[in-house]
């Protein structure tokens, strides 16, 4: 007698159906990791190369490139990197709000316009991150 085994939606997979121990796993690819061309399954050499985007340049950037296709990749930090400093660059072309600072003799205090009141009606807390001396950007959670 043949039993029938429930095939599994993985694209709607739940919670209460996941089962076992939790795993977690850590991918690095650094100078000392090698990195394999997916298409020619060889050796990637590390390289330095520029990464252009629209009007923007970053020069000198880690990579790794495959001696026989010619195929260029990052490894994740790298990427997520320059993500972001194409990201922060891009931001200064967007226009903002001017805002004046406050203080109560012992907190500097900023007031979000009304423009932006919607979005933060139900955020609770914010995080400062300092990108220069004069420069920061606020994350909303």
């Amino acid at each position: 007698m043949k039993t029938k085994t429930k095939e599994m939606d993985y694209e709607n997979i739940g919670t209460d159906e996941l089962t076992g121990e939790e795993v977690t796993f850590e991918v690095q690819l650094d100078s000392k990791t090698p990195a394999y061309c997916i298409d020619c399954h060889i050796k990637m050499e590390p390289i330095e190369i520029d990464v252009k985007r629209g009007n923007l340049m970053i020069l000198n950037v880690n990579a790794y490139k495959c001696p026989t296709c010619g195929k260029e990749l990052l490894d994740v930090e790298t990427a997520s990197q320059v993500e972001r400093e194409f990201a922060l660059r891009h931001a200064e072309g967007i226009k903002g709000y001017e805002v004046k600072i406050s203080s109560d003799g012992r907190n500097y205090l900023i007031r979000f316009p009304k423009e932006l009141s919607d979005t933060l009606s139900s955020k609770k807390t914010a995080k400062i991150l300092p990108i220069d001396v004069d420069e920061f950007m606020i994350k909303v959670a």
